[in-house]
C-alpha cells in the first residue's frame, strides 16, 4: 500500500488500494458485485468497526433543550447536509486504509425533507412538496409515481444525501390514524403497487429507499409501546402483502421496522419478522434499520432478530432507555458472548453492501440545484390526476372560467400542503386555494380581502417538534345577510374546508375533526341555502389529510371535489379540477363509511389500557382479514362513497369482459389467469378512467371476504368515441388465501367469479367465470411464526360479523 491516507473516490480504487491490481476473474467479480465488495471490506474491519456501523450515532441534547447530531460520535462523514435526519456512520482507519463515507438519511414521504436555511450561507435548499401517498395512489397510475420517485430522487442526490426514509405502505385500517396521508390504502395490493412504483422510480437515480413501517403502524397512539394484537392470517394478507409486493417487484435497498409491538414482540426486535419471513421466505437482500428509538433498549436483541442497523444511535432520549447508549450496548454483548463474531458481521456486510451504492460512496459530485420548476411542474401534474369527484350533481361542475366565484372557509387561505411532522417538507411555497381560483376564475375580491385580512390577523402558529409549523385559525363570522350578499352577486359558490393530522397524535371522532365543526356546519348550511334559494349552486372542496364525515351534510351541497393534501401547487391543482383543464380521473383508495361507528374497528380503535396506567398498552385487530371494503361489501354496510368511487367529466362504458387464459390448473403455482376488456369513452369530452378487477372466490374450507382487489389499469386519455383495450392479469400468488392451519397460501378448488367495474360496488356488474379444478398451495411458510401470544386463538378477540 503506497498511500493509506487517501481519501477513496470509488470502490474501486478502494480495492487498489488494497493491493487488488491485478485484473484476475476473481477481483473482477469482487469488484462486479457490491456484496462481494462489502464482505471484502468488512474482514478488514475489527468487531468493533463493524459495529459502529451497526449503529447511527444519535443526537445530543442542546442548549436550547432540543436534539442535535451527536457528531462526536458520527464516522467519517464527508459533506454534511443541515437537516439530515441520520446517518450510517462509516469507517476510516489510517493503518488498514479504510475509508468509507458516513451515509445520509433524509425524511419526508412527500418530498425530501431538509433544513432550507443555512448559517452564513444566503442561499436556500427547499424540497418540492409533492402530494401526500394518499393522492397519490388516488391516481391509479403507477407511472406516474414512478416519475415522482424519479424526481424526489434527483433532490435527494442534488443536495449531497444518499436514502430517502420512504414511502411508507401501512394499511389505513382506521381513519382517525394521524398518520394515514403518507400511507396508499387500506388495501395491500394498491399499496404495494405504488410503492413499488416508486422505489423504482427513486432507486433507478442511485440512491436508496426504505419501505416502512414494518409492520402494522396503524395508529399513533402509544405508538412506542402498544401491542397489536393480529391473527397471522390478517398479518399476512392484510398488513405485510403489500411489503411483499415492494419487495418482489422493487428490491428496496431498506426496510425500517415499526415502534410498535406485534403478537408481544418489538417489531424491530422480533426474528419471526425480520429473518424467517422478511429474508428467508421473501428472499429480501438489503439491510433492516430500526425507526427512531424504538423497541424497549435491548439493542443487541434487535442486532441478532435481523434488524441489522439502530437509529438513530447513541441513547434513546425520546424515551429514556437507560443511559448506556446502543453502541455501547452492543459492544458489552459481544465482549460478554451473548452477540457473536459472525452475527455482527452479517449485518455489517448488509448495511455495507447498501452504504457502497450510495452517492457519498461513489463520489457523486452533487449539485445543490435539482430542477425545482420541473419537479413543481410534475406536483401539479400528478396530483390533478388523483383528485377524486365524489359528487357532481346536474354537471355542476365543470365551470366556465368567466364564472363569477363567491369563495368560502378559512381554508381557502389557509391551505394545507401536505401533514405536519417528519412527512413534512420545507417547500419553498404553497399556491393557496383562494390564489389559484383567482389565477383562473373571476373571484370575488371583496370576499378574498375578508378572508386574508381575517386570517392575518387571527392566525396562530406553533412549533411541533421542531419538524412543523401548525398554524390554525377559527371560521370567520359571517351573518346570513353577507352571505346572501356575496350569493347575489357572483355565479357560483365554493367552501373550503380543510383538516390537518400529524405524526404522533390520532385524530378523533368529534366535531371540528372527523365531523364538521359547528361554524363548518353552519357555514355550508347558509351557503347553501343562499345559493339555493338564488337557483345557484354549492361546490365543497375538502383538503383534508384524511376523510370526514359527509353523510350528514353532502345532500345539500351540488359537488364534492377530495383534493386530500395537493402539495405545494395546490390551489392551481384545485382550480385546473374545477375548471376542467384536468377532467378528474381520481379514485378513492379508502371507502368513506355513511358514519365513523360502521367501521368493524372503530369501538376498539386506538387500543385499551390494559394494566390500568393511564396509557393505550395493547390494540386488538378484531376485524381480521375484513378491513375497509372486506368488510363493507361482504356484510352489506351501506357506505357514502365505495372504494374505487370518483366521477368524470365524460362517460364510459366497458364491453363485456373476456377470460384470455386460465393456466392455473396446468402451471399450478406458478400459473395465472389473464383477462381483458374494452373501454370506451361515450362522453363529450376526453378523459381517463381506472378499470378495477375484484375477485369473488367459492366457498371453501377459509372464510373470505365476498370480493377482493387483484388488479387494475389505467386508460390513456381518450378522446370521445375512443376505444383502448385493458388487460389484466392475476398470478396464482395474489389469488391465494393464507391457510394458517397449514402455514402455506392455498388457492381453493372452485368456480371463481371477476366482476371488472368502476368501484368496489359490483352490483349490476355481470361477472366472467375461470374454475380451478383441485387446490393449489403457491407457497409453503415457516411453521409457527407470527404466533398469536398467550395461547389466544383469533377468535378470542376477533368479532364475528355474521
Amino acid at each position: 500500500m503506497k498511500n493509506k491516507k487517501t481519501i477513496l473516490a470509488s470502490i474501486i480504487p478502494l480495492l487498489i488500494l488494497f493491493g487488488c491490481n491485478s485484473e484476475t476473474k476473481e477481483n473482477s467479480e469482487v469488484i462486479n458485485s457490491f456484496k462481494a465488495q462489502a464482505e471484502f471490506l468488512v474482514a478488514k474491519m475489527t468487531p468493533y468497526e463493524q459495529m459502529n456501523m451497526l449503529v447511527g450515532p444519535g443526537y445530543a441534547m442542546q442548549p436550547d433543550y432540543s436534539f442535535g447530531t451527536n457528531y462526536d460520535a458520527l464516522t467519517n462523514i464527508k459533506n454534511d447536509v443541515p437537516g439530515t435526519v441520520g446517518y450510517i456512520n462509516g469507517v476510516y482507519n489510517e493503518k488498514t486504509g479504510l475509508d468509507i463515507a458516513a451515509v445520509k438519511l433524509a425524511d419526508g414521504a412527500a418530498g425530501v425533507r431538509i433544513d432550507p436555511i443555512r448559517e452564513g450561507d444566503s442561499n436556500t435548499y427547499y424540497g418540492t412538496a409533492f402530494p401526500v401517498s394518499t393522492l397519490l395512489a388516488s391516481t391509479w397510475n403507477p407511472d406516474l409515481l414512478k416519475n415522482v420517485g424519479k424526481a424526489i430522487a434527483n433532490e435527494v442526490k442534488e443536495y449531497g444525501l444518499d436514502f430517502w426514509l420512504a414511502p411508507g405502505l401501512n394499511i389505513q385500517r382506521n381513519p382517525l390514524n394521524g398518520r394515514n396521508f403518507e400511507y396508499f390504502s387500506e388495501d395491500p395490493l394498491i399499496s404495494g403497487i405504488m410503492a413499488s412504483a416508486e422505489v423504482i422510480g427513486a432507486q433507478s437515480q442511485g440512491i436508496g429507499t426504505t419501505i416502512k413501517h414494518f409492520v402494522a403502524n396503524n395508529a399513533e397512539t402509544s405508538r412506542n409501546i402498544v401491542n397489536n394484537v393480529i391473527s397471522p392470517r390478517a398479518l399476512r394478507e392484510i398488513y405485510m402483502r403489500g411489503f411483499e409486493y415492494a419487495v418482489d417487484n422493487a428490491h428496496p435497498w431498506a426496510v425500517m421496522t415499526a415502534m410498535n409491538q406485534v403478537n408481544g414482540h418489538f417489531t424491530g426486535q422480533w426474528a419471526d419478522l425480520n429473518t424467517k419471513v422478511l429474508r428467508n421466505e421473501w428472499g429480501f437482500d438489503g439491510l433492516v434499520m430500526s425507526d427512531w428509538w424504538s423497541g424497549d433498549g435491548n439493542y443487541p436483541e434487535m442486532i441478532q432478530s435481523g434488524n441489522d442497523l439502530i437509529e438513530s444511535g447513541g441513547v434513546a432520549l425520546a424515551y429514556r432507555y437507560g443511559e448506556v447508549d446502543a453502541r455501547q450496548q452492543l459492544e458489552n454483548a459481544y465482549e460478554a458472548g451473548e452477540l457473536s463474531a459472525e452475527t455482527i458481521k452479517t449485518s455489517a456486510i448488509r448495511v455495507l453492501t447498501q452504504a457502497l451504492k450510495t452517492p457519498s460512496n461513489q463520489n457523486y459530485v452533487f449539485s445543490n440545484a435539482p430542477d425545482m420548476d420541473a419537479h413543481a411542474q410534475l406536483s401539479r401534474v400528478v396530483a390533478s390526476e388523483g383528485v377524486v369527484l365524489l359528487k357532481n350533481n346536474d354537471n355542476t361542475l365543470p365551470i366556465a372560467s368567466s364564472t363569477a366565484i363567491a369563495s368560502f372557509g378559512i381554508n381557502q387561505v389557509n391551505t394545507l400542503k401536505g401533514g405536519y411532522g417528519s412527512g413534512d417538507v420545507h417547500s419553498a411555497y404553497t399556491v393557496n386555494i383562494i390564489d389559484g381560483l383567482n389565477a383562473q376564475f373571476n373571484i370575488d375580491s371583496d370576499l378574498k380581502a375578508f378572508y386574508e385580512n381575517f386570517f392575518s390577523t387571527n392566525k396562530t402558529e406553533t412549533d411541533f417538534n421542531g419538524l412543523s409549523t401548525i398554524i390554525e385559525c377559527e371560521e370567520p363570522p359571517l351573518s346570513t345577510s353577507e352571505i346572501d350578499t356575496y350569493i347575489t352577486n357572483n355565479d357560483i359558490a365554493v367552501i373550503s374546508i380543510g383538516r390537518y393530522s400529524m405524526q404522533g397524535h390520532d385524530r378523533t371522532n368529534t366535531t371540528g375533526d372527523y365531523q364538521l365543526s359547528n361554524e363548518e356546519r353552519t357555514l355550508i348550511d347558509n351557503v347553501a341555502t343562499a345559493a339555493h334559494a338564488q337557483g345557484k349552486k354549492v361546490i365543497v372542496v375538502l383538503n383534508v389529510a384524511g376523510i370526514i364525515e359527509m353523510h350528514s351534510w353532502q345532500d345539500n351541497v351540488d359537488a364534492v371535489v377530495l383534493a386530500y393534501m395537493p402539495g405545494q401547487e395546490a390551489g392551481n391543482v384545485v382550480a385546473d379540477i374545477l375548471s376542467g383543464q384536468v377532467n378528474p380521473s381520481g379514485k378513492l383508495t379508502q371507502t368513506i363509511p355513511v358514519a365513523y361507528t360502521d367501521f368493524p374497528n372503530a369501538t376498539n380503535f386506538p387500543g385499551v389500557d390494559t394494566d390500568s396506567n393511564g396509557s393505550i398498552d395493547t390494540h386488538y385487530y378484531n376485524e381480521g382479514i375484513y378491513v375497509g371494503y372486506r368488510y363493507f361489501s361482504t356484510f352489506g354496510k351501506p357506505v357514502s362513497y365505495p372504494f374505487g368511487h370518483g366521477l368524470s367529466y365524460t362517460k364510459f362504458e366497458y364491453d363485456s369482459p373476456l377470460v384470455i387464459s386460465n393456466t392455473l390448473n396446468t402451471q399450478q403455482s406458478l400459473g395465472k389467469v389473464t383477462f381483458s376488456v374494452n373501454v370506451t369513452n361515450t362522453g363529450e369530452v376526453a378523459g381517463k378512467e381506472v378499470a378495477q378487477l375484484y375477485i369473488s372466490a367459492p366457498s371453501g374450507d377459509l372464510e373470505k371476504p365476498a370480493i377482493e382487489l387483484k388488479a387494475f389499469a389505467k386508460t390513456a386519455l381518450l378522446a370521445p368515441g375512443e376505444t383502448q383495450k385493458l388487460d389484466f392479469g392475476v398470478s396464482a400468488k395474489w389469488l391465494s388465501s393464507f391457510d394458517t392451519d397449514n402455514d402455506q397460501w392455498v388457492i381453493e378448488p372452485g368456480q371463481y367469479k371477476a366482476y371488472i367495474s368502476k368501484s368496489s360496488d359490483v352490483n349490476g356488474v355481470y361477472p366472467v367465470t375461470f374454475t380451478v379444478s383441485s387446490e393449489i398451495v403457491t407457497a409453503q411458510a415457516t411453521a409457527g411464526v407470527l404466533a398469536l401470544p398467550n395461547d389466544l386463538i383469533p377468535a378470542d378477540f376477533e368479532t364475528s360479523f355474521q
